[in-house]
């Protein structure tokens, strides 16, 4: 019976689906006297396991010491000075539709004019790209090993 329950253990064991108390079960036997000769390869593994659970360290840890963090303060910095020179071209080129432009309207019109040209540019260069994709496809299905 011995026999039989150990070798549950240790196949729940590995893999990985035993409590505590049953790995303490597989310890406590690999650490007694009375090991199968079938299991006796396991032995050194939990012997091993024991004695690494008897080590300890003395050594005084040190801990380094926490450095002024520079590049975040520096890229906060960096951050806060294009926001700064975004901001004051801003104001000093404040210009809106009507000192532009003669009246909203022409300015509304210029505006859907520019809009429709890249509209076009846009398209044409969809459609050139849809003919990429196709001698793409074409070469892919050409040379496919």
């Amino acid at each position: 019976m011995e026999y039989n329950n150990i070798q549950k253990l240790l196949d729940k064991y590995f893999e990985g689906e035993t409590s505590m108390q049953e790995e303490q079960q597989l310890r406590s036997y690999f650490a007694s006297d009375t090991v199968n000769v079938a299991f006796e390869m396991y032995a050194p593994l939990f012997g091993a396991f024991q004695k690494a659970s008897e080590l300890t360290y003395d050594a005084p840890i040190v801990l380094p010491k926490k450095k002024f963090p520079f590049k975040y303060v520096a890229s906060i910095a960096a951050v806060a000075i294009v926001a700064l020179v975004f901001w004051v071209q801003n104001v000093n080129n404040e210009t809106s539709i009507s000192s532009t432009y003669a009246s909203e309207e022409v300015a509304i019109l210029k505006t859907k004019q520019a809009l429709g040209v890249m509209s076009q540019i846009i398209t044409n260069t969809t459609t050139k790209l849809e003919v990429v994709n196709e001698f793409d496809k074409a070469s892919s299905t050409l040379f496919k090993k």
